[in-house]
């Protein structure tokens, strides 16, 4: 009896640790939470705290003049601008994604006006690695991961504008299916295009923003109808 114990005791301890490991995915990967913020830097800047789990994801709808970019940001794993900008008001549809546990930050700079969106909070769980291959140093930090690898040149398009939005033909855009491997960038000085990424296979959307060159009633637009887009990987 004592030996059936003992050959039976191993097998038992790996069947629990099995169970509690089953049971560690479980709580990682099946309680992830999507979070909706909401702010308006128009007239004032604004901060906000939001706590999140390192698998979560926040959705920012964020009002602005014309537009934002970012102007610093600390352990984010990806801030993808999914849509919006170019007029007043306007609403960039943000959604933010998360790396490693500790305290993160990001700040949104609005240049009309000089005013920020600035979130901050703490991160908690597991390492969200994502995929692909990760180098570490001899101290154990990652020093090579799939969010910190260098671009690489993909394409380049040119031409004139058809019309105030219009679809341009990117081939091979969007179709390895992570939605942030691709991206795009007007390079064509004073032009009044911008693009805007709406995830469709092999093409993007290129978009003029009617900029305001005085505060007339009416709008006049300043700048080139010319777009020159350099298409990047990573």
């Amino acid at each position: 009896m004592t030996n059936v114990l003992a050959r039976a005791l191993p097998f038992t301890y790996h069947l629990g640790k099995k169970y509690l490991d089953f049971l560690r995915y479980l709580s990682y990967n099946c309680s992830m939470t999507t979070y909706n913020l909401s702010a308006d830097i128009r007239n004032g800047n604004v901060s906000a705290t939001q706590n999140v789990g390192t698998g979560d994801t926040i959705n920012l709808s964020l009002t602005v003049r014309y537009g934002a970019v970012v102007q610093s940001r600390n352990n984010i794993g990806t801030a993808r601008t999914n849509s919006g900008g170019g007029s007043d008001p306007s609403t960039l549809n943000i959604t933010i994604t998360f790396y490693a546990a500790g305290a993160y930050s990001i700040v949104y700079y609005q240049s009309f006006y000089g005013r920020t969106y600035t979130l901050t909070g703490t991160a908690t769980g597991a390492t969200n690695y994502g995929y692909g291959l990760h180098v570490y140093d001899s101290s154990g930090n990652i020093r090579m991961n799939m969010q910190n690898r260098q671009p690489r040149l993909s394409g380049f398009i040119s031409g004139t504008g058809t019309g105030s939005t219009f679809n341009q033909s990117v081939s091979n855009y969007n179709t390895t299916g992570r939605e942030d491997e691709f991206a795009a960038f007007q390079l064509a000085p004073n032009s009044n295009y911008y693009v805007v990424d709406s995830g469709t296979l092999n093409q993007i959307t290129i978009t003029r923003a009617d900029v305001r060159t005085s505060n007339s009633s009416y709008q006049v637009l300043s700048g080139s109808e010319d777009y020159r887009i350099l298409i990047v990987r990573v």
